[in-house]
């Protein structure tokens, strides 16, 4: 009796684990494994510093990947719309809190990257940031 007891405790924590790590699923959007450290004193990354800002980094991920400061934190999000196939027009330019994606007009949250408008059924596709200092870790 006193060994259940610890195996129940056991599938009870690995099962919780496993919740926290699961993976973005989305037909339409495939991984693409990279890494890129951005620094924030750099012009082109300097807005990153202020809260409220974002920054679209081209030649990394499916369309581009958005860096957006929330105010307490920094978030990442594939530049191409989660609702259908990347094209030509999927990508998305970020727009002060949102960004919005020309082929259907689908409108999406910088600061979780939930649709706001449009059809469709996925979020921003999410990626890795951390912080070291002034520079951005960001990985797929």
């Amino acid at each position: 009796m006193k060994y259940l007891k610890y195996i129940f405790i056991f599938l009870f924590f690995s099962q919780v684990s496993c919740e926290k790590n699961k993976k973005y699923a989305n037909p339409y959007l495939q991984d693409v494994s990279f890494s890129r450290s951005i620094n924030m004193d750099l012009p082109e990354y300097a807005s990153l510093k202020f809260a409220n800002n974002s920054v679209l980094i081209q030649n990394i991920g499916l369309k581009g990947v958005i860096v957006f400061n929330t105010g307490s934190s920094f978030v990442a999000f594939e530049a191409s719309d989660p609702n259908h196939y990347p094209s030509g027009c999927s990508s998305m330019v970020p727009n002060q809190f949102t960004c919005k994606c020309d082929c259907e007009g689908n409108e999406y949250s910088l600061y979780d990257g939930q649709q706001i408008s449009g059809t469709g059924q996925y979020t921003m596709k999410p990626y890795h940031v951390s912080q070291s200092g002034n520079i951005l870790h960001i990985s797929n």
